[in-house]
């Protein structure tokens, strides 16, 4: 496909490791398939923070294999519009208020003269800001394409219903999509007094300056919500193409990280290598999160229930269960990384213990892919995160997905999930203190269960459909080549 030589593009991605890590394959992919001659991405650290050990990781490969040009914007302060205990939902609203002011001064300084620019869904309000260049405008949007259709609806609902969301009674409708029930409600959206509601909805309605809105799925996974975003501008006049999935490969060579690294690495392959096929349950609930010890008993309670082997990613664990590690996925919490033996009995409850020697416990940044294209995984837990699903349809070809629930973030995995849910190939492993969905996740992993044959075939089936999506001529390609034109 013929494209302008003179093309170039930038693109500034949202904060987290949920955001960087699709904006930096999706710039590869615009790169090496040739669909953007020249890019160059914008990195923007956060000032008096170090740098998470996951960050430092993607960034340190993007930039050596060279296919585009890695900037990094000044760092951003907040300490001076901020207290020093605010919540990591504070610190996201100041972000994204933030980061594409810090954009534009950056951009007015370099003698560099883009043609394309490219930004997160999460922070449009870019394109309110940048609309005066006359450039053509694409938003990207990591998550799934259910996500979307909520976002640019939700500057209606805004006008259309007073009071909060969470105490609507009848589930809220997005026209020509699953409705959101109140107590799914998802997390920028549960309070409308805090400043992060006015940051989201900021950004929805500076989605509508975009010129496409590229959103990383594909047809066959979302057909219906897909169908509803380009239906005559019922949701919104923005054209809406699916791209996906655009998730991370595995690297035909060892990754240019630390040997120590490495050795981590190689311990849970060889500990793989000597497992039985499809025996192992892979856990993992986000680089962000962290456990409470309670929903640590829990876990190891289910796992003891099924008594299958498991890979279980986990920092340790907290009175309280959240998301404060957002912004530092993947930082050292203290450990060697690999716990097989665990040290310091007070970071983990009894029951925790009762299980340790069944598998092999992370405590930092997990290799995801190697772990899921492994043969002896059959299974994974995870908080369905679009990224972690991705990768687990695309590289995982054995697994089934098991959501597990949790009382402030269920919303995520009900989005996360939309694709699940029409797929068979997922059920709800835990939702506030069940562990009901343990013994079904044991049915699903014996090989002569009926149910599970169907939900492994199904996780085959979405593989053959997502590589095709990605072929040459197949629809997401051909969808993102639109960027260009």
């Amino acid at each position: 496909m013929a494209i302008s030589k003179t093309h170039h593009a930038f693109l500034l991605p949202s904060p987290g490791m949920g955001h960087l890590i699709p904006a930096l394959e999706l710039a590869k992919r615009l790169v090496t398939h040739q669909i953007i001659p020249k890019l160059t991405f914008f990195y923007t650290p956060i000032a008096n923070s170090t740098p998470s050990k996951a960050e430092t990781l993607v960034l340190h490969s993007a930039i050596k294999e060279n296919l585009f040009d890695v900037i990094q914007q000044p760092p951003l302060d907040l300490t001076t519009k901020l207290h020093p205990h605010a919540s990591a939902e504070d610190q996201l609203a100041i972000l994204l208020h933030e980061l594409p002011l810090l954009f534009v001064s950056t951009i007015s300084t370099m003698n560099l003269n883009p043609t394309i620019i490219i930004t997160d869904f999460f922070i449009c309000q870019l394109l309110t800001l940048v609309q005066n260049l006359n450039l053509p405008m694409f938003a990207f949007s990591p998550t799934n394409a259910w996500l979307v259709a909520l976002g640019l609806h939700t500057p209606t609902l805004d006008k259309q219903i007073q009071g909060e969301y969470v105490d609507e009674i009848e589930p809220i409708s997005i026209p020509g999509c699953k409705p959101i029930y109140p107590r799914d409600m998802f997390q920028m959206l549960s309070d409308r007094t805090h400043r992060l509601y006015h940051e989201f909805i900021a950004a929805c309605e500076g989605a509508a300056l975009a010129d496409a809105i590229f959103v990383n799925t594909f047809h066959e996974l979302e057909a219906k919500t897909l169908e509803a975003l380009g239906s005559g501008g019922i949701i919104s006049k923005v054209p809406v193409y699916p791209v996906g999935p655009i998730v991370r490969e595995p690297s035909p060579s060892p990754s240019p990280s630390p040997s120590s690294e490495e050795g981590k690495r190689s311990e849970i392959v060889e500990w793989l290598k000597r497992q039985e096929e499809e025996s192992v349950v892979f856990v993992s609930l986000g680089s962000g999160y962290t456990m409470s010890r309670e929903e640590i008993k829990e876990m190891a309670l289910g796992l003891e229930l099924s008594g299958n082997k498991f890979v279980w990613s986990l920092r340790p664990s907290v009175n309280k269960a959240g998301h404060d590690h957002y912004l530092t996925a993947g930082d050292e919490t203290g450990s060697n990384g690999t716990v097989s033996n665990v040290e310091k009995s007070d970071l983990f409850p009894d029951e925790f213990h009762r299980i340790e020697s069944n598998g092999i416990v992370i405590t930092d940044w997990a290799p995801q892919l190697e772990i899921l294209k492994h043969p002896s995984i059959g299974g994974f837990v995870s908080h369905c995160g679009w990224n972690s699903d991705g990768e687990c349809f695309m590289w995982g070809a054995n697994s089934w997905i098991a959501s597990f629930c949790r009382p402030n973030d269920e919303c995520y995995n009900a989005c996360g999930g939309s694709w699940q849910r029409s797929s068979s190939r997922s059920f709800t492993l835990y939702k506030h203190g069940s562990r009901g969905g343990f013994s079904k996740r044991n049915k699903i992993m014996d090989k002569d269960d009926k149910e599970g044959c169907v939900i492994r075939k199904r996780a085959k089936e979405l593989k053959h459909l997502a590589e095709r999506a990605w072929s040459h001529h197949g629809s997401s390609y051909s969808a993102l080549c639109k960027i260009a034109h």
